[in-house]
């Protein structure tokens, strides 16, 4: 996605979440369809769910590979 889209995909989240304007209208002022729109404003609002869910899973992927390097360190050491 280009810089500029970027851009106008914030300014219309912005618009309707922010301003509280209709979906429909937004869509008006910047050429696009309402279901653009809508899809827009929900993507906005899943994308902290998702990256928490992605995080969360990597913490987890994370501690296990500490846990299997510590037990091959103490089994290098004898421990």
């Amino acid at each position: 996605m280009g810089s500029t889209e970027n851009n106008i995909r914030l300014k219309v989240i912005a618009a309707v979440k922010a301003d509280g304007r209709l979906l429909s209208d937004v869509a008006r002022q910047y050429g696009l369809s309402s279901k653009t729109v809508y899809l827009w404003v929900r993507e906005s609002e899943q994308a902290p769910k998702q990256r928490e869910a992605a995080l969360l899973t990597e913490i987890a992927h994370l501690q296990q590979k500490i846990r299997l390097l510590n037990n091959e360190l103490n089994a290098a050491h004898g421990c």
